[in-house]
């Protein structure tokens, strides 16, 4: 064997295994620094002001309905459409309904199609909501039944995401994020313009379906009351709860005794391979997996489930870069990366039929475990963990972790190999690891700080957020926790009202934290600013960083860096794109992510849309004042703050945990009196992200209502 051959032994697997012959493949390979993961969020990334749409000119209505007739042969094929009478019946005769079917069934893609063909949704009746967890599925999936329709995207089918809405008052078919029906509830609290609210993928439990879960349920028996009392122009609101693994039972009982109906999927034999033993680098096993599958296995493309862009990235470029050295005879490799900030074009490709004598190889995190059904795939490879946000309420320390994966995420990850044929899963973990696993992942509600969820509950006149009708209460730590937060934002009074300022921040679609500095931001009379450094922060960098020239994108970031930290030093960067007109040889020289860039400018031209909508002067400049920036944000951030110790250290103000600055931020090996932080990780130390220097004196100004001077004064005597 070569020396620094590569190999991953997994068990019943054949005797001859292929072997990568490389030195330096793994310290190639771009680390992630010091450990710590990037974050991955769902974060505004999406295009914004899309056109509004218009009814299809008599050419395109001819090509549409040619379209509509070639797709309806494929639909007829699915699993869910020989169910679609008894499915009409169920959803008639109910008044909510719990649907089970895997994913591929077309459940997700039929189901409201069938729904609208029976007159259920109807322009007289109302439209239909489809909730996804993920922007990624509810672009894909509009998009996809606006052909089957036979109809413009956005016309009667659309789509509505953060920051991106193609819907229009035609659309009678519309899939939108969870957090986006939240919003809508502010403006409409009975949602009156929907006949009907599907929740979809709502076994994964994140902490805004779960919000959904008791107000549609409070709002159906609201509606039903108003139709007894013979109310003109308000029809009952039937609910549809779907899910491709779901504890129908319990779903059934939190919805009084809901009707289960089940859809037998097509699922094909899928082979399981673990992994003889444990990886201590399941990046670089993943690496090596790909290509003893690319060698020694059939036709057919590969699923890969990383923890988050970053991974994704770096195993893109190195599989970019090998691919290259394969012999004449061997069919290419066409890496396609997925993940919440890839642009639309971008997260379309993954489900493009790969070119001729090439295999696809899919680098997705898991919003491809359940959301999305990618053709084509018969390999996966499961590397076992996730990023998890997880809080500590008794601290108030947010963080987010990588962490061992459920067995039912990694069943749902297997699956995905056996949609249309036999498939492969390579488990990049061990058969007695899998055992060890916990059975479901644990509801977002029981694990998340439930500030936003409670301003949401709060906006949407849900005032007893205690006593409200959660299907997994959360602790009543938690939501005091949350309830203290919001008092020291000032969005709510003694009594805990929702002030006109919690209002207003409710208002906008940015967590509490970011819509408080963005308030602030008029007092200090630098909005301009500050809605520039909340957009920047939209997304995961503005940089972007080639796996050979970490030393030159280094280099380059010292042009832009500000004394004061990560915020100003984002700001330096956006004004030197401006400066320079968005040169693309500029760009190039100082690595800058032009994709992510222009997302940044799309995301500030909205909040600038918000500002001017709620009477907010968003054009007021701080000038050369930057301390009124970082005073803005500070009085959303005041919890994200330490001071220094007299051994050099930084301890939280919140807490009194000791952390350290993350070594990619400007203001590391810095000792400065105070800092503030935009996130904390905990990995091999308790690491702070987008930190910036503030003074202790601004701290009591920023938050009178949560600090105190005794606060203070105990954590700088430690």
């Amino acid at each position: 064997m070569a020396p620094g051959a590569k190999v991953v032994h997994f068990s019943n697997e054949d005797d001859d295994q292929f072997i990568i012959h490389d030195n330096k493949h793994a310290s190639k390979r771009r680390r992630v620094q010091n450990g710590v993961h990037e974050r991955e969020a769902d974060q505004p990334n999406d295009r914004l002001e899309s056109s509004r749409p218009k009814a299809p000119t008599q050419k395109q209505e001819k090509d549409l309905q040619r379209r509509k007739q070639e797709l309806f042969e494929f639909r007829k094929n699915l699993p869910v459409f020989t169910a679609r009478d008894q499915i009409i019946k169920g959803v008639q005769e109910n008044e909510t309904v719990v649907i089970v079917g895997e994913t591929g069934s077309g459940k997700t893609t039929q189901i409201p199609q069938f729904l609208l063909e029976c007159g259920i949704g109807s322009p007289g009746r109302g439209a239909i909501a489809v909730t996804q967890p993920r922007r990624v599925a509810a672009t894909s999936l509009a998009k996809r039944v606006a052909e089957e329709v036979g109809t413009t995207l956005g016309y009667r089918v659309g789509y509505t995401v953060r920051f991106d809405d193609t819907s229009s008052q035609h659309t009678m078919i519309k899939y939108l994020t969870d957090g986006m029906l939240l919003r809508e509830l502010l403006s409409d609290k009975l949602l009156l313009r929907y006949s009907v609210v599907m929740l979809d993928e709502a076994h994964e439990r994140t902490l805004r379906t779960d919000m959904l879960f008791g107000m549609v349920k409070e709002i159906q028996q609201t509606r039903k009351e108003m139709v007894q009392r013979g109310e003109k122009n308000v029809c009952e609101l039937k609910i549809v709860v779907m899910s491709a693994t779901l504890d129908a039972e319990k779903f059934s009982e939190y919805f009084n005794g809901a009707r289960i109906m089940y859809v037998s999927g097509r699922l094909f034999p899928v082979k399981v391979y673990n992994t003889i033993e444990p990886q201590s680098d399941y990046l670089d096993a993943a690496l090596v997996t790909i290509f003893q599958i690319h060698m020694r296995r059939p036709k057919g493309d590969i699923l890969v489930f990383l923890t988050g862009q970053e991974e994704i990235e770096t195993l893109t470029a190195l599989l970019t870069e090998y691919a290259g050295q394969l012999p004449s005879n061997v069919q290419a490799l066409l890496p396609c990366p997925l993940f919440a900030a890839l642009p639309p074009a971008q997260q379309q490709k993954v489900f493009e039929p790969a070119p001729h004598n090439t295999r696809k190889v899919v680098l997705a995190t898991n919003i491809a475990e359940t959301s999305i059904t990618i053709s084509g795939i018969r390999y996966v490879i499961d590397c076992g963990v996730a990023k998890v946000r997880g809080f500590n309420a008794k601290i108030g320390v947010e963080s987010l972790l990588v962490h061992p994966i459920s067995k039912s995420s990694a069943r749902q990850r297997m699956g995905r190999a056996g949609r249309e044929a036999a498939g492969f899963c390579y488990r990049l973990y061990t058969e007695p690891s899998f055992g060890s696993l916990e059975e479901n992942t644990i509801p977002e509600i029981k694990r998340c700080n439930l500030a936003a969820a409670v301003l949401n509950l709060k906006a949407a006149g849900v005032n007893d957020v205690l006593h409200f009708d959660y299907m997994d209460r959360p602790s009543r730590t938690s939501l005091s926790r949350a309830l203290e937060q919001l008092y020291s934002l000032s969005a709510i009074d003694d009594k805990g009202t929702l002030t006109q300022e919690g209002n207003q921040m409710a208002e906008f679609p940015l967590d509490p934290v970011f819509s408080k500095v963005l308030i602030q931001s008029q007092q200090y009379e630098c909005t301009s600013e500050v809605i520039s450094i909340i957009s920047l922060l939209s997304v995961d960098s503005v940089f972007f960083t080639p796996p050979d020239k970490r030393d030159n994108v280094a280099e380059a970031k010292k042009r832009f860096v500000h004394p004061d930290g990560d915020h100003l030093t984002l700001l330096n960067v956006l004004k030197s794109y401006w400066e320079v007109k968005g040169d693309k040889e500029w760009c190039r020289e100082n690595f800058i992510n032009m994709r992510n860039i222009k997302i940044v400018l799309d995301v500030r031209n909205q909040l600038i849309q918000f500002c001017t909508r709620m009477g907010i002067v968003s054009s007021t400049s701080a000038g050369n004042e930057t301390d009124n920036i970082l005073k803005s944000f500070l009085s959303g951030f005041f919890q994200n703050t330490a001071l220094l110790q007299p051994d050099g250290t930084y301890k939280s103000v919140v807490g009194g945990q000791t952390i350290s600055i993350h070594p990619g931020s400007s203001m590391f090996g810095k000792r400065v009196e105070a800092i503030m932080y935009n996130e904390l990780v905990f990995t091999t130390k308790q690491y702070v992200r987008g930190v910036s220097t503030v003074q202790g004196a601004w701290l009591p100004m920023a938050a009178p209502k949560y600090f105190g001077n005794s606060k203070l004064a105990s954590t700088t005597t430690t």
